[in-house]
């Protein structure tokens, strides 16, 4: 494998991750107390949800690139292009004392899993389309998940909430950087 496509699959797993921290350090500063054991369940249900919905979004995808003839690169521009733009989106407007729930109530984390994981479902769209291997990108983006978001829950006390709007603003500006550097390292 070339550094370029090892970088991929390590690079973006970790800036798509960085939503699942600025929501877990939030959860964790401003929400009504975390009850052990809340952090690594949370973890785990958002690094499993992340990963079934990128995994449908490759798969989804894959019945696009079938139909579709060249124009790949385009594909992926676009979705990176969403998907760091919603989290530029999200990080700019964001005010985490008023966006706070109840974590350790599970509905609650489902509901968060899912909001969550419609990036990944735009991800698994653009790595299908990079053709990147399924199961190295999605292992790593599970694993990147439960470790990001679960130090996001258990040391959020230890960071200011700006740090998590930050990182999230910083995972969006390379999700789009990502995205045109592949976009301009296909052309001819």
């Amino acid at each position: 494998m070339s550094a370029i496509v090892n970088m991929y699959v390590f690079i973006l797993p970790l800036l798509l991750a960085m939503s699942y921290f600025s929501i877990s350090l939030s959860n964790a500063r401003f929400g009504p107390g975390i009850k052990p054991g809340t952090p690594l369940k949370t973890a785990v249900i958002f690094s499993l949800l992340a990963a079934v919905l990128f995994v449908g979004g490759y798969y989804s995808a894959g019945v696009l690139a079938r139909r579709s003839e060249g124009g790949g690169e385009w594909v992926v521009l676009i979705m990176l292009m969403i998907t760091g733009l919603r989290m530029i989106i999200h990080a700019w407007k964001k005010k985490a004392d008023e966006k706070v729930y109840d974590i350790n109530l599970l509905p609650v984390i489902f509901a968060m899993a899912f909001a969550l994981g419609m990036n990944m479902l735009f991800a698994g769209v653009a790595v299908r389309f990079m053709e990147l291997s399924l199961a190295r990108f999605a292992w790593t983006l599970a694993l990147m998940v439960l470790f990001i978001s679960f130090s996001g829950l258990l040391y959020g006390l230890q960071f200011r909430e700006s740090f998590g709007r930050t990182m999230e603003f910083v995972g969006g500006i390379g999700l789009l950087m990502a995205g045109g550097l592949y976009y301009y390292s296909v052309l001819p």
